[in-house]
């Protein structure tokens, strides 16, 4: 080998050992070397006066001449790698687009077979007329094999320039399919669904369908439900329950405001649909079911439902004080271990007080031996930060209880209960209590019981917060017995 052909031989030499050698490294490493060896072949090609377009040969090619073809295709490769390279890390800057190939592999396939083309052509010197018109051929005949292939492969071209969804986005397709785009290549998208399975769609259909982007331009989800009640209800009291409702949902936002309407006016009842925003779609299901028992609740107490009669006829639920009072007592888990007669017992023995909007029933820290029942109106629970800032612990309405543990044990109030709406609380003195345990003492387990049942049901998370000064591991039983003055035998019984 002549000794001014040696450079050549290492060049080639070094392209095609270091193109094997780093498959496996970072592209910035690739694209370092390539980068330097393609330098350095053009200064070669340079001093050597020789264009990388080489003229057809005029007669047989000596290996002097073989090599130089041999440097310049080298060229021509690493050029195309360099570009091909360029082209990815600017497809793949953000997380989203890293994840979609589609359009890098199309336009670094397309660079390769033109640099391939140019290299046997103006390189080589042979003909490629007749592997244009074979490949030509053979392209018909793929085409019609592979129809439903290229109609997917093509329409994720068009999907992928319009980009209505990338990785990571949560998108609902034909009001069928709805969950978190995974993957996007060139036939298909895949889609972890809520039911944690993967939908495989074709980019042929995803083309055609609906598309709704539910990560753009935020994930907050609007829902709605729908309520009947009797069409002799005032519709502005029904309303106004309903709003309330939305008031013991955690996961309904705050702004927008939900809303309540009425939709529909029917001879026996009307409909009225509640509209609100979750933050996400996962939130959307548990929001749906709470609202919908809130407002059952809401709407129960405040006599806006019916029962039925023995003879099968309706009849609106009595809204006397005294019906609601024995109905809001016997629908108490905590009272679930009287009988019907001792609850009948406490209603006399409830106080009736109705409290303003900003009003507060008891504050934090103060000693109460009371429970208190809400009859209407919602109750919101905050409690003192370190910060010195109220932290809302969240709302109780129509129903539902707070105080059963100073009732119980005199612990002072760990949380202050302020009216959101007006509200009408019934309550409970220490008093009422203290006889019914004094005449059977086993009371006190079964109270124990039933406090604790309260506490662990679900959406009672604000009023565990509220009490948690007590410890609810095993000592609740003792400081019941303790505040009644029991004394315990050894074996634990009273």
């Amino acid at each position: 080998m002549s000794p001014t052909l040696i450079p050549a031989a290492v060049l080639v030499a070094i392209t095609v050992i270091g193109i094997l050698a780093l498959r496996r490294f970072p592209d910035r490493i690739r694209l370092t070397f390539d980068s330097a060896v393609f330098a350095a072949i053009s200064i070669y090609l340079l001093r050597r006066g020789v264009s990388p377009i080489f003229p057809p040969p005029s007669g047989p090619l000596d290996s002097a001449a073989l090599w130089m073809r041999a440097i310049g295709g080298a060229w021509w490769l690493l050029g195309a790698r360099i570009i091909v390279s360029l082209l990815w890390l600017s497809f793949h800057r953000d997380r989203r687009a890293r994840q979609t190939t589609l359009f890098s592999d199309l336009f670094g396939a397309a660079i390769y077979i033109a640099t391939a083309l140019v290299v046997l052509n103006s390189v080589f010197a042979l003909p490629v007329t007749g592997l244009l018109a074979t490949s030509g051929v053979l392209a018909i005949v793929l085409g019609l094999a592979l129809q439903n292939t290229l109609a997917d492969v093509f329409a994720g071209m068009a999907v992928g320039v319009e980009e209505p969804f990338g990785v990571g986005d949560r998108i609902q397709i034909d009001d069928k399919i709805e969950g978190q785009v995974v993957q996007i290549n060139w036939r298909s998208i895949r889609i972890q669904t809520d039911g944690d399975d993967v939908a495989i769609i074709p980019n042929s259909h995803i083309a055609k369908a609906e598309i709704i982007n539910r990560s753009v331009p935020r994930q907050r989800r609007a829902a709605s439900v729908e309520i009947s009640c009797p069409e002799r209800a005032n519709p502005e009291n029904i309303i106004d329950t309903l709003q309330q409702a939305t008031l013991l949902c955690p996961n309904i936002l705050r702004m927008p405001e939900p809303t309540a309407v009425l939709i529909q006016l029917g001879s026996k009842r009307n409909v009225y649909k509640i509209s609100f925003f979750v933050e996400s779609t996962k939130d959307l299901s548990p929001a749906k079911d709470l609202l919908l028992r809130r407002a059952r609740q809401q709407l129960y107490y405040g006599g806006f439902l019916e029962k039925k009669r023995q003879h099968g006829e309706p009849d609106k639920i009595s809204s006397t004080t005294t019906d609601l009072a024995r109905r809001l007592l016997h629908g108490l888990v905590l009272f679930e271990c009287l009988t019907a007669q001792q609850i009948d017992g406490l209603v006399d023995k409830l106080k009736s007080r109705l409290i303003e909007p900003g009003e507060k029933l008891f504050v934090e820290g103060a000693a109460d031996t009371n429970l208190y029942v809400v009859a209407s109106g919602i109750l919101e629970v905050t409690r003192q930060t370190e910060a010195a800032a109220a932290e809302t612990i969240g709302c109780i309405g129509a129903g539902e209880y707070i105080g059963e543990i100073g009732l119980f044990t005199g612990t002072p109030h760990a949380a202050t209960a302020t009216a959101r709406t007006y509200c009408r609380i019934y309550i409970l003195p220490h008093d009422a209590i203290a006889p019914l345990i004094s005449t059977d003492p086993e009371l006190a387990s079964a109270f124990e019981k039933s406090a604790r049942h309260g506490l662990d049901i679900l959406h009672r998370q604000a009023m565990t917060r509220a009490t948690e000064n007590v410890d609810m591991g095993g000592r609740l039983l003792p400081r019941i017995r303790n505040f009644f003055h029991f004394e315990s035998d050894r074996d634990g019984s009273i």
